[in-house]
């Protein structure tokens, strides 16, 4: 049998064009997944560097200065005191409030090491979430951000282990 018109080997080489702009719409909407995900890790793990940053910090400082300091965080704010005898003197240190902004609008709760749970609105100046020891500890407790689809859950442990969850519900 012999083969006529276009039907020789040499022309059924290839993909056709369909197939060709299937495969770049599918690379496509992977490529969007992918980055959406990308982005709200990347927002989530912003998140823990910056209270690690801040816990970090405040404990080398307690080390540092044998003092024992008081830390306050609302909505989109946080600082931090000395405690001196029956006085508070505030420490001089730029915290990055910006993933605070991020998230002000956002549901977020503190549970004390003893279960005390209370949510975070305002600075309650008379009431720290945490307290620093010179000995390199401090008193531990855990913040929950409450996003429409999950709970992201940061833990601070008592030696200043910064961990982080992502609770779905």
């Amino acid at each position: 049998m012999s083969e006529t018109g276009c039907r020789s080997n040499k022309y059924q080489k290839g993909f056709t064009l369909i197939e060709i702009l299937i495969v770049l719409v599918i690379i496509g909407i992977s490529t969007t997944l992918i980055t959406l995900n990308f982005s709200s890790l990347k927002s989530i793990e912003s998140q823990i560097n910056s209270f690690e940053k801040s816990v970090n910090f405040l404990t080398e400082e307690s080390i540092v200065t044998g003092n024992i300091i008081s830390w306050y965080l609302s909505s989109n704010k946080q600082y931090a005191n000395y405690i001196f005898d029956n006085e508070n003197k505030k420490i001089d240190y730029d915290f990055d409030d910006s993933f605070l902004n991020e998230i002000a609008s956002l549901k977020k709760t503190f549970r004390f090491e003893d279960g005390t749970i209370i949510e975070i609105k305002e600075i309650q100046k008379d009431f720290p979430l945490m307290i620093f020891y010179p000995s390199g500890e401090n008193s531990g407790g855990q913040i929950d951000i409450y996003y429409e689809e999950y709970i992201q859950r940061i833990v601070i442990k008592n030696y200043g282990k910064v961990t982080n969850e992502v609770i779905s519900y």
